[in-house]
């Protein structure tokens, strides 16, 4: 298996696995906010970090399915609903495990990083690809060998985001926010 990798940089996730090169948007953090030791607002920080394809999550709910048993049906339905209120996970989602920050002096205090999809633009730190978690992580299932062996390292640089999203209010209706990731 070819070595494979990630580089999060000016608002793009590029997956080199080996035989293609793959591109997918990607923004991280709270739009308007460029500081990575910001709790819950700013852009993961810069450095190195390891995805293990086996702890691969799926959370994709399609309640609409589950209509044999109602408790199941609600307990589903629930589940989907808090989900989207406590955060916008997406279909998939994967932990970030770190390996070496840039700044870990600065930026050491922050863990629990996620790469995931969502429906929103803007997360709390994770990296998000948007509504395009489901072809990335297919991609990665697909060129995964699950030995142990296939981990694919992840390199946040230090612009993450795309130009223009510094600029941007963390107040800023949904409505600008999808007009700015469209605009590229």
């Amino acid at each position: 298996m070819a070595f494979r990798y990630m580089v999060l940089k000016n608002g793009w996730l590029i997956f080199n696995y080996g035989t293609g090169i793959a591109n997918f948007r990607a923004s991280t953090g709270r739009p308007g906010i460029s500081d990575p030791s910001i709790e819950n607002m700013g852009p993961i920080p810069p450095g190195w970090y390891i995805i293990y394809p086996s702890e691969i999550e799926e959370g994709s709910v399609n309640f609409l399915e589950k209509k044999d048993d109602v408790v199941d049906y609600m307990t589903t339905y629930s589940h989907y609903v808090l989900r989207n209120i406590r955060g916008d996970w997406g279909y998939y989602r994967v932990k970030l495990h770190p390996q070496k920050l840039m700044y870990p002096n600065r930026d050491g205090h922050r863990s629990e990083f996620y790469l995931h999809g969502g429906k929103t633009i803007g997360s709390s730190g994770c990296i998000d690809v948007g509504r395009e978690d489901i072809a990335l992580f297919n991609l990665i299932k697909s060129t995964s060998t699950y030995d142990g062996t296939d981990n694919i390292l992840v390199e946040v640089t230090e612009y993450p985001n795309g130009n223009g999203w510094n600029k941007l209010s963390a107040t800023s209706p949904v409505e600008e926010l999808e007009q700015w990731w469209n605009s590229f």
